[in-house]
């Protein structure tokens, strides 16, 4: 479910800025660059599932669109934020990872998987869901 992707891409993310942190040779670079694409992508992908889920479905696109929209801001004004305080030494990094697990500590409050009580919703094929839209597996 969303909870335990969240968590462990978050938890990925993380891992990704504090291999940057020492880094100075390009495989530690190449090593946390890579774990922050691949918490972030994964990060983005469940959010996307989250949000678009959890909408009506005569609203789901326009939640997706502002899903994005907010996907897109916030990281470029982390990235803003972080360049700007990189003169102050590796110190923002460990900020920003710290940020990032506080990600994952929130994450533990989305949906679980879908159709289970911890989803936070009634089961798709349950009669109080009006639309009856069966679960995608």
């Amino acid at each position: 479910g969303a909870r335990r992707t969240t968590v462990a891409a978050m938890a990925v993310l993380a891992a990704g800025i504090l291999v940057l942190v020492p880094a100075a040779r390009p495989l530690p670079l190449g090593v946390g660059f890579a774990l922050l694409g691949a918490g972030f992508g994964t990060v983005m992908v469940a959010a996307t599932h989250v949000v678009v889920r959890q909408a009506p479905v005569e609203s789901a696109g326009v939640a997706g669109g502002l899903q994005q929209t907010a996907m897109n801001v916030g990281p470029v004004l982390g990235v803003a934020l972080a360049t700007t305080l990189m003169g102050a030494g590796r110190a923002p990094l460990l900020v920003l990872a710290g940020v990032a697990v506080a990600g994952a500590v929130a994450a533990l409050l989305l949906p679980g998987r879908a159709g289970t009580k911890s989803a936070g919703r009634a089961h798709p094929d349950h009669p109080a869901d009006p639309l009856r839209i069966p679960a995608r597996r």
